[in-house]
């Protein structure tokens, strides 16, 4: 057993890495579903119906995303 592993858990900057990566890995799918969004819309000239849909599928597939990142952290 590693007498570490707590310690590691209280440490402010481990906090603030999770922090930032769960927020950029959130807002890189986001933006990624926007930008593949308004591609498909443009080729199919279709308004806005697939930049909703990019919007909706970015932001479930970074939740989806963040849940697998925290959930070490958890322990569960």
């Amino acid at each position: 057993m590693n007498q570490d592993s707590g310690q590691d858990n209280k440490n402010p900057w481990r906090a603030l890495a999770v922090v930032g990566v769960v927020g950029a890995n959130l807002a890189i799918f986001l933006l990624m579903g926007i930008w593949s969004g308004k591609k498909l819309d443009i080729y199919f000239h279709s308004s806005p119906i697939f930049l909703i849909i990019g919007m909706i599928v970015g932001f479930v597939l970074g939740i989806w995303s963040v849940i697998g990142l925290i959930k070490p952290f958890l322990g569960d």
